[in-house]
């Protein structure tokens, strides 16, 4: 072998690690933040997760029928869809949960007005009869 010919592998195989170390660098470049993408999913199921808890504390009736495996594997939408069924509001295309705010937010609102527009809590005897007498007049409802 000449030297003219191993200068010449020689040269082949640095190119060749160069681009192989390129390549390799290229792809994990080109791999997601597998942490930034772990704290988006973690956030995405603690913000349905608070949505859950708040759905189920304003209506735990509706709900106790279902036993905790079952609750626990609903979606913040499927329990939303669940209570408007309950309510008999139909969700259509709408987002069930945004719904269900609305729903409550008007209630909320009408509970203000008949209450002379001050946010009142509940006495001792509206705990003893079960609920104030708006919150029977909405159960009727």
């Amino acid at each position: 072998m000449t030297t003219k010919n191993e200068a010449y592998w020689e040269g082949y195989r640095a190119e060749s690690a160069r681009q192989t170390a390129k390549s390799a660098r290229a792809a994990v470049d080109a791999m997601p933040d597998l942490a930034a993408l772990a704290r988006e999913v973690a956030r995405d199921l603690a913000r349905d997760q608070g949505i859950k808890q708040r759905i189920f504390a304003r209506s735990p009736g509706v709900f106790s029928g279902m036993d905790a495996a079952e609750l626990g594997a609903a979606s913040s939408r499927e329990l939303a869809a669940r209570e408007l069924k309950v309510l008999g509001i139909e969700v259509g295309d709408g987002d069930p949960v945004q719904l269900l705010d609305a729903h409550h937010a008007g209630r909320q609102w009408m509970r203000d007005q008949m209450t002379g527009g001050e946010r009142r809590q509940g006495s001792a005897s509206d705990a003893r009869d079960g609920g104030s007498f708006i919150d029977k007049f909405f159960a009727g409802i």
